[in-house]
């Protein structure tokens, strides 16, 4: 009894503890969405969302990762048969996002009686938000297989989603040597994953905004949205899974090699 309340415990304190600083962190960016005028409220909010799960779904499975190893003593052997396990992994990867998943559960209900926004639309972004907070642990869980240290696994993962998300504004040096950026342009739009905001609310064209006509050439060329709105979220499982892959076969080989 004592060793199921012992465990509980910092699971509770975790869960709390993330949905303050993931409420803190919404507000903060979504005030940043708004004053830039980036979109209206209800869409500024959704945005806001996926910043906060793409930063801090990598940073808790790398931790809840990098814990469990070293939880397994100073026996190298045994800690790395235990984590080498696939399934293993993978168990780690689903508690570790617990407490996003019932954060996202929580602010988008809170969201959906408070701006009355149809039922379906919530629906899918709670779905959207739950692929990104998978496939972003599966980010942080490779991370914490390479840097073996969950600040290096969230670092990375955050310059990867910069990168994804800032593409279309890497277009902009890339137009000096090309002469048509057209090609480019739908691998920008499906690896985005802000853009599934773009995807699920109808009319909001986020590089038509007068703050970002300027910054990137994607408003200059003839381009659609993905459709349906799903297909962003399965190039982001596509990343993680690979990324799920390769942490599971780099533990399989430090197990092999020692």
């Amino acid at each position: 009894m004592d060793t199921t309340l012992s465990d509980r415990n910092p699971f509770l304190q975790t869960l709390i503890a993330w949905c303050v600083i993931a409420s803190f962190l919404l507000y903060l960016i979504y005030r940043v969405l708004i004053q830039a005028k980036l979109g209206l409220p209800i869409e500024c909010f959704f945005m806001a969302q996926v910043f906060v799960v793409l930063l801090g779904a990598p940073y808790l499975a790398a931790r809840a990762v990098r814990c469990d190893f070293l939880n397994t003593g100073f026996d190298a052997q045994y800690a790395l048969a235990s984590i080498s396990s696939g399934q293993r992994l993978l168990r780690l990867l689903l508690i570790s996002q617990i407490p996003v998943l019932c954060w996202v559960f929580l602010s988008t209900g809170t969201a959906l009686f408070v701006t009355h926004i149809p039922f379906a639309k919530a629906l899918q972004m709670f779905v959207i938000l739950g692929i990104y907070s998978l496939s972003a642990a599966a980010v942080g869980v490779w991370g914490a297989q390479v840097f073996r240290d969950a600040l290096f696994s969230a670092e990375f993962a955050t310059l990867l989603w910069c990168v994804l998300m800032g593409g279309a504004f890497l277009l902009n040096p890339l137009q000096r040597y090309v002469d048509d950026l057209q090609p480019f342009i739908p691998p920008v739009l499906h690896l985005n994953p802000l853009i599934v905001v773009c995807c699920i609310f109808e009319g909001f064209d986020i590089f038509r905004n007068p703050l970002l006509y300027e910054l990137t050439p994607v408003p200059s060329y003839v381009f659609f949205y993905p459709k349906p709105w799903y297909l962003v979220g399965v190039w982001q499982i596509v990343i993680g899974g690979c990324c799920f892959l390769g942490a599971w076969q780099i533990s399989r080989s430090r197990r092999y090699a020692v």
